[in-house]
């Protein structure tokens, strides 16, 4: 009996880990080629975008083909892109309107959990209030460079709902892949502790990134495309300061952090979302085809 060689991703867990670990390593060479031989200033505010999205994107268009070995040698290029879902963008409206309105979802979560924080104090939600509280320019040029930052979130998609997920619905039914792919998600998010930040708002900033992960591969499960996850990751990540402004401004870490895993990141927007997602699959976005197995 002829033996065949071993495979990673034919171990999705062990994929997983190894994925994770040369993330890290990735992350520690593009530190160095950008901080010396290109003599990036480490003091840029680009720095860690450019570290970051460079990694992703050659892990995922180049390591995980060529040296992880996925999708598997009988398969092309243009199988791979099709598998890890990078082909999907029809019907571009209705992908996109998805995206928009589940975002809105979230930005209404986050709007909603500052007055509800706001009043609980004896404060108002008047107009001078909302002027202050949610400083939408700080995120735009000149004030920022955030439209250009948060696009990190897209090569963050390409990883983790593109050749992640992939990889588990190779051996897992849909809901068990996309657990288990969220949890991949929040885990990697552990390395924040490398930002100084503290610990109880690290092991919170773990749990809602598994928390939207789920969310995340949900609507890539349901619409068989990045698109939708890939917009709400990148207006998410572009809105996130200005509408939690006020809380991250005047509440203490640990108050931070339920509100995040409860309120403004977590579950409360995770599950609004996903029942919003069925309600368009079964209604308006109902020509669009699931990617894998039936995802109740």
């Amino acid at each position: 009996m002829k033996k065949t060689g071993f495979s990673l991703s034919e171990h999705p867990w062990l994929f997983l880990l190894v994925f994770i670990l040369i993330t890290l390593a990735g992350n520690v060479i593009f530190t160095i080629l950008l901080a010396y031989p290109l003599k990036l200033p480490r003091t840029s505010p680009l720095f860690d975008f450019w570290v970051n999205v460079l990694n992703n994107t050659v892990i995922v268009f180049l390591i995980v083909p060529f040296v992880l070995g996925f999708p598997g040698r009988s398969h092309t290029y243009p199988t791979y892109l099709t598998e890890i879902r990078l082909t999907q963008w029809q019907p571009v409206l209705k992908l996109l309107l998805l995206g928009v309105s589940c975002w809105l979802i979230m930005a209404f979560c986050q709007f909603a959990s500052t007055s509800i924080y706001h009043l609980s104090h004896g404060g108002a939600v008047d107009l001078a209030f909302l002027r202050t509280a949610f400083p939408l320019q700080s995120e735009f040029p000149p004030n920022s460079m955030g439209w250009l930052v948060s696009l990190l979130a897209i090569t963050e998609e390409f990883a983790y709902r593109g050749v992640i997920l992939a990889v588990f619905l190779r051996h897992y039914d849909s809901l068990r892949a996309v657990l288990f792919s969220a949890l991949g998600f929040g885990a990697v998010h552990i390395f924040n502790i490398l930002s100084g930040k503290p610990p109880i708002w690290m092991a919170g900033n773990v749990v809602w990134a598994a928390i939207l992960g789920v969310f995340y591969g949900y609507v890539t499960i349901k619409t068989g495309s990045l698109l939708p996850a890939m917009l709400v990751h990148y207006l998410s990540n572009l809105f996130i300061y200005p509408l939690t402004a006020y809380i991250q401004t005047h509440t203490s870490i640990p108050v931070q952090t339920l509100y995040g895993v409860t309120l403004t990141m977590g579950v409360v927007p995770a599950a609004l979302m996903i029942l919003w997602v069925r309600f368009s699959a079964s209604s308006w976005l109902s020509p669009l085809k699931p990617l894998s197995r039936k995802m109740t």
